[in-house]
């Protein structure tokens, strides 16, 4: 766990290796392949320029948020690959 701040470079550079993309927005849940550096800071970094959401990188998948019903469909999607 990183506990220092990660600004939008570090956010981007994160994000760099993903090619899928799911993020808590919400009440919804966005579902994005080939997410480009716009949604990465779109659903990534706060107004302040900081990541300020919990992160969990799996493979080539971000997960962005935490609910348990995301991680159950993040974690299901990466078996399924």
């Amino acid at each position: 766990m990183e506990s220092a701040p990660v600004d939008r470079a570090g956010t981007l550079a994160l994000a760099r290796g993903s090619r899928r993309l799911l993020a808590k927005a919400g009440v919804d849940i966005v579902r994005l392949t080939a997410p480009s550096d716009a949604d990465v800071i779109k659903y990534l970094v706060h107004e302040d320029g900081f990541l300020r959401v919990p992160v969990l990188v799996l493979g080539d998948l971000l997960v962005r948020g935490f609910t348990e019903d995301l991680y159950h469909e993040a974690l299901a999607w990466e078996r399924h690959v």
